[in-house]
């Protein structure tokens, strides 16, 4: 369907902009794509010469945006079902990290992108840190390009603890970084554009992370920052320490920031920075209870994240549900203790679907590319449908997306005009997918088997 008139007809269309009412509204309408390209939004088209897909029963709007995942732990799926951030840590980034190959990566990437696509998502940040060698680095790439989705590959600084590491020094890693974006991101106009994922602080330090964050500035690169995540008694907040280094600014996408003081918020949101939330992960790893209301509170855009498949469904939807409600119960639970009940919610339905929509694709920097349905911007979008049993009837758009909708219902998905799941089904070959997925997970299980070593000199388990 790429690369020529398309005419989505019958919707009932969401298309998040200004022009139709309040935001999340819905009307009854047609979606004209002309190649990668939105070119008309109306109520009704008339395009003999394109191709129609038939909206009928279906609510159209722009793709979802996952801000924050790790694409390459797919192969790694429910391996920390039962573990805090220790346990993810142990398990995942000083044992799992250490066996996977450049082909594993591949595979994560390729097949977690399918997954994200399967649900509604078309683009994600992919915070990619197991780059362990340059030819990491190049599969990571592949497979997102591979996968047809949108995504900013997040090159990762984070130290894996392997016996021998390739790189000796954050020159050496700087130096790939550059390698990588003059060879495959020249023109930073493709599906797939480049950012960095830096290192931790608590583990790298102050004058590491200056370094990273200096080295992605010179090269006009998005940076994703893992913020105020690890609790113990002689921590120093974060954000705070960015700030007195005067580092923060509107580049930033800051992840889960869940132990930020209220201050640290303010000075995030009044800096122009973004956070994606993962409130599932963050719940259940004992990082504290999901930021969005605070940051809303300050001025900020909250945005979501699923965060690692090793734990976790890649359903976006869910994971706004849950930030929404949880938020919703420590407002109540506020208010409760007054003997009194509360009169109304503060933060909305709608607003979580800007912030999946939106404000993700500001997080992105792709705003000005994706995020509505509107005539010039690239044709990312999803068709979901609204006569299954657990979405009929409407009554509002916002709510049944995201109290009721799952991926089952995501019937079809554009990115750039390409379609890429028809009628509930991937238009991928599913035989390939499920043998290389298969293959690395066994390849992987296989390895740790051999050896479990998982503490790195100097980790502090306590």
């Amino acid at each position: 369907m790429a690369g020529k008139k398309i005419l989505i007809k019958g919707g009932t269309l969401m298309t998040l902009d200004a022009r139709h009412g309040i935001f999340g509204s819905t009307w009854q309408g047609d979606v004209l794509l002309d190649g990668a390209k939105i070119v008309r939004v109306e109520s009704h088209i008339d395009a003999p010469d394109a191709e129609v897909v038939d909206a009928s029963h279906c609510l159209v709007m722009p793709g979802l945006i996952d801000t924050h995942r790790h694409v390459w732990q797919t192969a790694l799926r429910g391996v920390t079902h039962d573990e805090t951030l220790k346990g993810y840590m142990r398990e995942i980034r000083f044992l799992r990290a250490r066996a996977y190959r450049a082909e594993d990566i591949y595979v994560g990437n390729y097949v977690g992108m399918l997954e994200a696509l399967n649900a509604g998502i078309t683009a994600v940040w992919d915070f990619s840190h197991c780059m362990n060698t340059p030819a990491h680095a190049d599969a990571a790439l592949e497979g997102l390009l591979e996968s047809g989705g949108r995504a900013v590959l997040g090159y990762g600084f984070n130290e894996v603890p392997l016996d021998t590491p390739h790189f000796a020094s954050l020159d050496a890693r700087c130096k790939d970084l550059k390698r990588l974006h003059e060879s495959r991101f020249a023109s930073g106009a493709g599906l797939v554009t480049l950012g960095v994922a830096t290192s931790d602080l608590p583990i790298c330090g102050i004058e590491r992370l200056s370094a990273e964050m200096k080295v992605a500035r010179e090269l006009g690169l998005p940076i994703s920052v893992h913020s105020n995540t690890w609790e113990f008694p002689e921590r120093e907040p974060e954000v705070a320490l960015m700030d007195k280094h005067q580092l923060l600014g509107p580049d930033i996408l800051f992840v889960h920031s869940n132990l930020s003081s209220d201050e640290e918020i303010k000075r995030i949101a009044d800096t122009g920075g973004w956070i994606a939330s993962t409130p599932e992960t963050e719940m259940q790893m004992s990082m504290g209870p999901s930021v969005i209301g605070r940051f809303s509170r300050a001025g900020g855009r909250p945005t979501f994240g699923c965060d690692i498949i090793s734990n976790n469904s890649g359903d976006l939807l869910a994971q706004a549900r849950l930030g929404l409600q949880t938020e919703r119960l420590l407002e109540c639970a506020e208010i409760l203790k007054s003997r009194h009940g509360a009169d109304e919610v503060t933060l909305t339905t709608a607003d979580m679907v800007r912030a999946m929509t939106v404000d993700a694709a500001g997080a992105l920097g792709i705003a000005d590319r994706v995020g509505t349905l509107s005539p010039g911007k690239e044709a990312d979008l999803i068709l979901v449908r609204l006569d299954d049993i657990n979405t009929m009837p409407l009554h509002d758009a916002s709510a049944t997306l995201l109290l009721h909708a799952h991926p089952g219902n995501v019937d079809t998905v554009f990115v750039a005009g390409r379609c890429l799941k028809r009628h509930g089904k991937l238009l991928a070959d599913m035989a390939r997918v499920r043998n290389l997925l298969l293959s690395s997970h066994e390849y992987i299980k296989a390895t740790i088997a051999k050896d479990r070593s998982t503490l790195p000199p100097g980790y502090k388990a306590a």
